[in-house]
Parts: C-alpha cells; structure tokens; sequence
C-alpha cells in the first residue's frame, strides 16, 4: 500500500481503513496475481533505463473507485473493468477468477476442452 500512501498522502479518502493495491494492464485491465518478486540489494547497473509507470487509469476518481471496489469485493469483476480494455475478460475467466483455487480444476477442464474442440472442428 506504499504506493496508495504516496498517491494520497495522509488524508486518504478511504480514512484509517488498510488499502491493497492492484494492477492494471491498459490491454488486459484489472489482474493482481503477482506470485513472487525478487530483491538483489548488491546488484547495481548504471545503464539500467528507468521508465516512468504507464497511469491506465487516469483521473483520481476513477482510481478512488477502483481501489474501492477492489478492496471491498475482489470478486466482483467491475473493478477489473475500470478502463475499456481490447481484451475483456471471458464469464469463463472470472468464473475462473472467483473459485477458490482448490476449486478451479473443473473449470480450466472445460476452458481447456473448450480450445481442443475448435481445433477438431472439421470446415464445411
């Protein structure tokens, strides 16, 4: 929540309540799922080019309900919409997204069947 402490300071909208973060691809839209991130502290690179994070989202209200839609009900897609995206997510895909995932075999079977059945599919 670093990055929400800088973006708002010490008079966030939300008051004393915790906030998580999200990500947001201007392609994809709204995904979290960062499963591991490394830190070498004595690796340095002088020529390493640092870019400016891309802002997908834009204007402070629209972050506002991002963040609160994310924080209030992570399962509920309509935070993962925030932005027009080229590729929305399928009713599969957050289908998926919303099983525990003790849960979600039966429903990667079915998309995965899905994708093998198109490509048996015989052109008439």
């Amino acid at each position: 929540s670093s990055g929400i402490n800088a973006e708002y300071g010490e008079s966030p909208p939300w008051g004393e309540r915790k906030m998580f973060g999200c990500s947001i691809s201007p392609r994809y839209g709204g995904h979290f799922a960062f499963r591991a991130v490394f830190v070498f502290k004595n690796v340095q690179d002088p020529d390493i080019l640092y870019l400016t994070p891309h802002d997908a989202v834009g204007s402070r209200d629209d972050k506002i309900k991002l963040l609160s839609a994310f924080n209030n009900d992570w399962k509920n897609p309509e935070w993962r919409n925030i932005i027009p995206t080229d590729i929305p997510y399928s009713d599969q895909q957050i289908e998926y997204f919303n099983r525990d995932p003790s849960e979600r075999g039966p429903i990667m079977e079915a998309i995965l069947d899905s994708h093998r059945n198109k490509g048996n599919k015989k052109e008439d």
